[in-house]
């Protein structure tokens, strides 16, 4: 790209802005000509204007190609770059540049069009606000602002203000059914989400908003280089528009995605930068997020003793903003410090309580991990007997919930090694990665909020 502009900033070339038209860039090419294109660059609207007349003549941007067997282009990343070119076509049939208002702003100008915008923010919030406490409850309020949408293309006709619309309710029902893991019918919300904010207004900041939601999908399904991905797309979007708390918050994101990825040493380098620029004043659950991912990474990299300093900082924090599982949360991490310090006691009593508590709300994963954890304290004590029994119980679990069999297998080669008196300490925590790596769902246990 080249330079150019008051700010020095980095503009594509002529022939990178044609090759992205025409879709013949990847997706990593690609990526920063969409960052910049969606800051409503002046310079590059001018020049990109004559050969978009040219390439998008025959009217609408044709089809997506299908997608090819590259990682690269599966569901939704190309998708969110053929959306980034449809706004690009847009310059070929304007002849001022684009709003820049969200478009339910837009939406409530009035008109011919004009509705009560407040019953979809109101519907949006209650989405946010049922997160934690009723999934089903948020599919209800998302599906009820994608049908209201519908009805409202169906009474005006259909406009680009619309078509923000109803792509930002589609991208919300997405996420309830992430929430509710659903992941099949995420997925297919969020593929109607991209389509239809194409043929939008082409606010940057929706678009962020979608690839936002699908990147947490991409976590939840374990596909974390991609969401990574993706995440960068949405902060450049975000740094961009000026909005520095959301672009702050891909920082946690990809912290999470890393932590997840068993990458503790990247984790903290993208938790720190989120801690360091995220308002806790602003959004305290976002803030816990952070800092709990951040104290688990330092315990998983062997830094208990750094963890245990950090941990008494933050403890209104966990008082204030933490719920239920967020206190259960911070027990283990606790009981987790203690075991690393020798405190094998303290370690013992808190990984019972952890345990019991996530056997109550039947939360069998994380049963059998802090099961784990206190099966590396009775290793380490050479209590043998006891040992076999949590090992045996943990089966038992996995058996029961149809767990992949990497994971009931490397149990299995477990309990063979206690019996035989090989287990190692070693062997355990290889036990213990891999029961992490086949978690289906690992941002319900990290909390963090979309």
């Amino acid at each position: 790209m080249t330079r150019g502009g008051e700010r020095g900033e980095r503009h594509p070339s002529a022939a990178e802005l044609e090759h992205f038209l025409l879709g013949e860039l990847s997706p990593r090419q690609a990526a920063p000509i969409i960052a910049h294109l969606l800051t409503g660059c002046q310079q590059c609207r001018a020049g990109m204007a004559p050969l978009a007349s040219v390439v998008f003549a025959a009217g609408p941007v044709p089809p997506d190609p299908a997608p090819s067997s590259d990682a690269e282009y599966d569901f939704p990343m190309f998708k969110a770059f053929a959306a980034a070119r449809q706004y690009a076509a847009t310059v070929a049939r304007e002849s001022s540049p684009p709003k820049r208002a969200p478009a339910l702003e837009a939406l409530a100008a009035g008109g011919p069009k004009r509705m009560d915008l407040k019953r979809y923010e109101a519907l949006f919030e209650r989405c946010r606000n049922l997160r934690y406490s009723d999934p089903e409850g948020m599919i209800l309020a998302a599906s009820l602002a994608v049908n209201l949408a519908a009805q409202a293309v169906a009474r005006h006709g259909d406009s680009p203000d619309l078509a923000d619309l109803e792509g930002r309710a589609w991208a919300e029902l997405g996420n309830a059914y992430r929430v509710a893991d659903d992941l099949v019918s995420a997925e297919a919300a969020l593929a109607h989400a991209l389509p239809r904010s194409g043929q939008g207004t082409g606010d940057p900041l929706l678009l962020a908003r979608i690839m936002d939601l699908t990147a947490s999908l991409y976590i939840d399904q374990r596909r974390f280089e991609e969401a990574r991905r993706l995440l960068d797309c949405v902060y450049s979007i975000y740094k961009q528009a000026g909005d520095e708390h959301s672009a702050a918050r891909t920082f946690v994101s990809k912290g999470m995605a890393s932590n997840y990825a068993l990458e503790p040493e990247e984790a903290l380098r993208f938790l720190a930068e989120g801690i360091r620029q995220i308002d806790p004043a602003h959004d305290p659950k976002l803030a816990l997020a952070a800092v709990h991912g951040l104290l688990w990474c330092l315990v998983d990299s062997g830094l208990a003793a750094e963890a245990d300093g950090l941990l008494e900082g933050t403890r209104s924090l966990y008082d204030v903003h933490g719920e239920h599982f967020d206190q259960l949360r911070r027990l283990w991490l606790e009981g987790r410090i203690a075991a690393q310090l020798g405190k094998d006691d303290r370690a013992e009593k808190m990984l019972h309580q952890v345990r019991e508590g996530f056997r109550e709300a039947d939360q069998a994963y994380d049963v059998a991990l802090t099961s784990l954890d206190l099966a590396a304290l009775w290793l380490r004590q050479g209590r043998t007997a006891e040992l076999k029994d949590l090992v045996d119980e943990v089966i038992t679990i996995f058996r029961s919930r149809s767990i992949q069999r990497e994971a009931l297998g490397a149990l299995l080669m477990l309990r063979k090694a206690v019996e035989t008196d090989q287990a190692t300490a070693a062997l355990l925590r290889t036990v213990t990665t891999e029961i992490w790596r086949v978690e289906r769902f690992p941002r319900r246990r990290a909390g963090l909020p979309d």
